[in-house]
């Protein structure tokens, strides 16, 4: 039974996490399979170069300010991520090997159906990801070539400066009208590489982390074996509990070791990527009211996009870290409601101890102070709301 249990297991891995293996080696950032493509980070750090190089030949505004800061701050932070994983890729590594290590060691048929339906769950969060992504790169691509449509069809002015209809600030140096193809490839080169990264690191995030949540749940799972699962009558049955609460205080103590060495590693990036978020939140905000004000449909759909990209991020990294909280929480719920006085003295002493880790709150904690959960992010989005205020008022 240990044989087929692992190769289920195996099989499961392979089924569930296949999307999020293709998805880091688009980019290059999968640690088993380095390509030449680990270089892609440079096209998109080069697009941010030339969003920025604006500010030197163009009168600063504040206007001027939010329009350039709305879309490169998006692709900042798009840069931020994709060096974050290149850096920490032993840490991706890392924790990959111990998770597919410890579903390895499942010998339970229901312990194996439950790791299997969290790997259910991250399929179709993976899909979704892939779905929402696709739309918006769809949607993005056009933009730039509507006027050009347009004027074909409808016969527009065709003095128009084709330049201005990337609807993004850039300055290359060069006779924009004439290398405009040029620039759009570039563009969308940048775009289809911040979407892709931001897409891979999210599927392998929330991946990582749901399958945490499973680990969790098969520690409540073995609790509840194991006291409500055998009459106490004699030793046999009394060293088969142990055995079980035993099992699960381990998997639950390798789970947090797992989840706090990702978040160390990771800590500094995430706090500098929480400030980004709420910046452009704010910008985009501002700059969408801006385009419904001056009835710029293009301008109101690129940054509507940009917006939702980072509210959807923002609102999936916190609600994974409000289900973390909530399946750990689960563990000591569980622990406190099973029939705990008809076990050995043994057995209640080693459920005392893992109680004593319910008095401390826990939760994907960055910097010893900012904790993602539906409350941070409501936080997240009122501050951003305040930004977009202050900015308004600025300008009526």
């Amino acid at each position: 039974m240990r044989v087929d249990a692992q190769t289920n297991v195996n099989g499961i891995n392979a089924q569930f996490l296949y999307i999020h293996r293709i998805s880091l080696i688009a980019i290059g950032l999968w640690p088993y399979h380095r390509t030449m493509l680990v270089q892609v980070q440079s096209s998109l750090f080069s697009f941010s170069t030339r969003l920025l190089t604006t500010f030197l030949t163009t009168e600063l505004t504040v206007d001027f300010v939010i329009k350039v800061l709305s879309t490169t701050l998006f692709l900042l932070l798009c840069v931020i991520q994709y060096n974050s994983f290149w850096i920490n890729t032993h840490v991706v590594k890392r924790v990959l090997e111990n998770l597919l290590y410890v579903c390895s060691e499942l010998n339970d048929e229901n312990e194996i159906a439950i790791i299997k339906e969290y790997g259910h769950f991250a399929k179709r969060v993976a899909i979704g990801f892939i779905l929402l992504a696709m739309y918006g790169v769809f949607v993005c691509s056009f933009l730039p070539i509507l006027p050009r449509i347009f004027g074909i069809f409808f016969l527009v002015n065709k003095s128009e400066s084709h330049h201005r209809n990337t609807y993004i600030m850039t300055e290359y140096f060069v006779d924009q009208e004439k290398h405009f193809y040029f620039i759009l490839l570039h563009l969308y080169s940048a775009l289809f590489i911040a979407v892709a990264t931001l897409l891979g690191t999210a599927i392998l995030m929330t991946g990582y982390f749901i399958h945490f949540c499973g680990l969790f749940n098969i520690a409540s799972y073995r609790i509840e074996q194991a006291i409500n699962s055998h009459e106490v009558t004699n030793r046999k049955y009394k060293s088969e509990m142990r055995k079980k609460i035993t099992n699960a205080v381990d998997i639950h103590r390798k789970t947090i070791e797992f989840i706090d060495f990702f978040l160390y590693n990771f800590e500094g990036t995430f706090i500098l990527i929480i400030m980004i978020i709420i910046i452009c939140l704010s910008l985009n905000l501002f700059r969408i009211f801006q385009a419904l004000s001056e009835n710029s449909i293009e301008n109101f759909v690129l940054h509507s996009i940009l917006m939702g990209a980072i509210f959807v991020y923002s609102f999936v990294g916190h609600y994974t870290g409000q289900e973390v909280t909530d399946h750990y929480n689960y563990i000591f719920s569980t622990a406190y409601n099973v029939v705990w006085y008809t076990a050995p003295v043994c057995v209640q002493k080693l459920i005392l101890f893992l109680l004593q880790r319910s008095s401390k709150p826990y939760g994907l904690k960055f910097g010893g102070l900012y904790i993602t959960s539906l409350e941070s992010f409501a936080s997240i989005s009122t501050a951003s709301m305040s930004y977009f205020t202050v900015m308004y008022s600025i300008q009526k």
